[in-house]
């Protein structure tokens, strides 16, 4: 079992949350948020932290924050040598603070916390540094969708991009 915790309460880390919920593959263990009401619904409370001092080492820490958060947010770990990875698709993973393995975990989806999205059919871009954190990567995103992609960050913008402007 791979061991998860998301940073962040929006729509793309609830949406998270609800799809780990629905596979054993994942044990979802700590969700760090500013407003942990937010998650009291789909959340047991002692898994909602507010203090980055409190993250436990995992196998995965996944910032699920808006696009201008994340440096910042990747600072704030203080945990070393963790794979932390965002979700955004047009982010460099170099935006991630270099104390830690980085990646990229990107759903190529539209969220809305009111809409439900059935994740088995989200495709999910994978970005990651070594081979071994890929796999880890593409273990995650195997466990809740049936579509994943290893994608650079070149090509991920591209992709965002385009799908922006389909979307609108």
């Amino acid at each position: 079992m791979i061991q998860v915790s998301i940073i962040g309460s929006g729509n793309v880390a609830q949406h998270l949350i609800q799809a780990f919920a629905k596979t054993t593959e994942i044990e979802l263990v700590q969700v760090f948020s500013r407003k942990p009401e937010l998650l009291f619904s789909l959340v047991p409370n002692h898994k909602i932290i507010s203090d980055y001092n409190l993250l436990k080492a995992v196998d995965l820490i996944i910032i699920a924050v808006s696009d201008d958060a994340i440096a910042i947010v990747s600072a704030q770990i203080t945990l070393k040598n963790q794979l932390v990875v965002h979700t955004s698709g047009s982010v460099s993973m170099d935006a991630l603070n270099s104390k830690n393995r980085h990646g990229v975990f990107y759903p190529l989806q539209t969220f809305s916390v009111s809409k439900e999205i059935d994740f088995k059919l989200i495709p999910i871009c994978l970005e990651a540094t070594t081979r071994k954190d890929y796999q880890i990567l593409e273990k995650v995103a195997k466990s809740i969708s049936d579509v994943t992609y290893n994608i650079n960050s070149e090509q991920r913008k591209a992709l965002h991009v385009a799908a922006v402007f389909v979307s609108n």
